[in-house]
């Protein structure tokens, strides 16, 4: 690589590390809620990499943590020449293990773990009674489960699947008799942060930042389960950037709070 794109990488990371510092100070500070939670992932490895913290500190206090994937995780190695080193059914299959690992780890039980199984990258395609469906079966959920708080991606979170799953809950949340709260985890928009222009436009209102120095390595073994996301199946090839990992280990968790106008 020329010493100008390195340079380049370079000064990219620091712009990310330093815009996040500066949402750690207009942010916040909350701890933990004692409410049973229930965490919206569009994928296997969301859910660890957004609230990892706040799921092992939940879990240490024995908060009922349940965590539902929207989609099966089968894209995890888009942008390999084919042949592709897996099926799609290994995939989807490793996906889930390494979920099930991660999970474990922060302390929450396979038991307390659903998969829903949309086709992973599809789920902006569903439109009229299809995605009305998905809606009503996440209501159904939320129901069932009984939270009193939930988490979903951020709502311009760079990914279609992220925005969409936001969408989904943000629908399914609304169709429910009683209040519930409703938080933002920041993923691709915090890497990407000029996805975060809204939120700079609204003067952070809403933000917040959770302290999870006490479960930091927690979070970390967690997200070395994901082998798949970081460990390059072909030469130089890895779905996530080593750089991305070593941005999310950090001291604070980032949430924004769902309110009416939202």
């Amino acid at each position: 690589m020329k010493i100008s794109a390195l340079w380049q990488k370079a000064s990219d990371y620091v712009g990310r590390v330093s815009f996040r510092q500066k949402l750690y100070r207009q942010s916040q500070p909350i701890a933990p809620s004692t409410k049973p939670t229930v965490i919206f992932a569009p994928h296997q490895d969301d859910e660890t990499l957004g609230c990892g913290g706040v799921i092992a500190l939940k879990r240490q206090q024995g908060v009922p943590v349940k965590v539902v994937f929207l989609t099966d995780g089968r894209e995890c190695y888009t942008g390999i020449p084919e042949p592709l080193p897996l099926s799609i059914q290994e995939c989807i299959q490793i996906r889930q293990q390494e979920a099930i690992a991660a999970l474990g780890t922060l302390g929450v039980a396979p038991s307390d773990i659903t998969f829903l199984k949309y086709q992973d990258s599809t789920l902006w395609s569903f439109e009229g009674e299809q995605r009305q469906a998905i809606v009503t079966e996440l209501k159904d959920l939320l129901v069932q489960l009984n939270p009193q708080e939930v988490y979903a991606p951020y709502r311009n979170d760079m990914h279609t699947d992220h925005i969409e799953t936001y969408r989904l809950v943000k629908d399914a949340v609304d169709l429910l008799d009683q209040p519930i709260d409703f938080w933002q985890y920041l993923i691709w928009s915090l890497w990407r942060y000029e996805h975060l222009d809204d939120l700079v436009q609204s003067q952070f209102a809403n933000l917040y930042h959770v302290a999870i120095d006490s479960v930091r390595q927690q979070k970390n073994q967690a997200l070395r389960a994901y082998r798949s996301q970081y460990v390059p199946i072909v030469q130089n090839f890895s779905v996530l950037p080593k750089s991305m990992l070593t941005f999310f280990d950090n001291s604070y968790e980032l949430f924004v709070k769902v309110t009416p106008d939202i």
